[in-house]
């Protein structure tokens, strides 16, 4: 896990940035608009739950799919969190858009 702590820039504190690379999808369920993530790994052997909050029932469907390919094929995620807000992403797939064919 890295984290950068809050420091003053600007005049400005920024927030503290958490990142974890090496996460896993344990499980994953959609509860009223709610969509409940289960992590574990990286290199702190994390493990924890991710909850979103989505009104819209086709994007809560969307992104429920998404992160249940993702633990179906065992797919390494980066989290990233600050301010109260948490991401997931598949690293390796933005690089590999990023770089091309």
């Amino acid at each position: 896990m890295a984290a950068t702590g809050g420091r003053a820039e600007g005049g400005r504190v920024r927030e503290a940035i958490e990142v974890m690379q090496g996460v896993r999808v344990f499980a994953v369920a959609c509860v009223g608009e709610e969509l409940r993530v289960d992590l574990y790994g990286g290199g702190d052997c994390a493990c924890g739950t991710l909850t979103y909050r989505f009104a819209d029932r086709r994007e809560r469907q969307v992104r429920a799919a998404l992160v249940r390919r993702w633990r179906d094929r065992g797919t390494p995620l980066t989290y990233v969190s600050r301010g109260g807000t948490a991401t997931l992403m598949d690293e390796r797939a933005v690089l590999a858009d990023a770089l091309g064919p």
